[in-house]
């Protein structure tokens, strides 16, 4: 299998997202490659798992990678060998947040999303037109997640893209049961 050459747009927009510049972050560019984040981030194709993306539940490869300023790392989600969508919690912004919500204006959507198991009201700005999602905690005025990808409509990033951060609680273990006892 030969390895897709990188390009230059497709660089330049994943250097903008490692600087964590998101003034100057366009979206990822159509057709980014593993190898071009590779050419970027750190990327371990060794650790790797499978998820749900989208309403429409698309189930999607992610790969995990590092860079500086993104402490618990990141994970590449990718299509064969196409990028969909990168996701970072623990992100160090260059600027403060109310600073870069201020200079981005209004999002073309705020939606619900999850911390854990509580559904979190209007925490998920959504800039389409960017390609880029903001996890805000505006009590501490802390981003909690950053998503980046190619700019689309909210219908596809809504059907396609968007990650499902629900955890489920799962019920107390049970022991044996006193009627298995002897």
């Amino acid at each position: 299998m030969q390895a897709t050459p990188t390009t230059v747009p497709a660089l330049s927009a994943l250097q903008s997202f490692a600087r964590r510049d998101l003034r100057a972050f366009a979206g990822l560019v159509e057709q980014t490659s593993l190898n071009d984040v590779t050419a970027v981030f750190n990327v371990d194709r060794s650790s790797h798992g499978q998820g749900l993306l989208g309403s429409a539940r698309h189930q999607t490869n992610w790969f995990s990678a590092a860079a500086g300023g993104f402490a618990r790392g990141m994970r590449v989600w990718a299509e064969g060998d196409v990028v969909v969508l990168i996701d970072a919690t623990n992100v160090d912004l260059l600027e403060p947040l109310s600073s870069l919500l201020g200079w981005l204006g209004e999002p073309e959507a705020k939606l619900n999303s999850f911390q854990g198991t509580f559904e979190v009201e209007s925490n998920e700005y959504v800039y389409v037109k960017r390609g880029l999602t903001l996890y805000v905690d505006r009590a501490i005025e802390t981003p909690l997640r950053i998503a980046a990808f190619t700019p689309c409509g909210l219908e596809r990033y809504q059907r396609d893209l968007r990650l499902d951060l629900r955890q489920k609680r799962l019920p107390p273990s049970r022991g044996p049961s006193q009627d298995d006892s002897p």
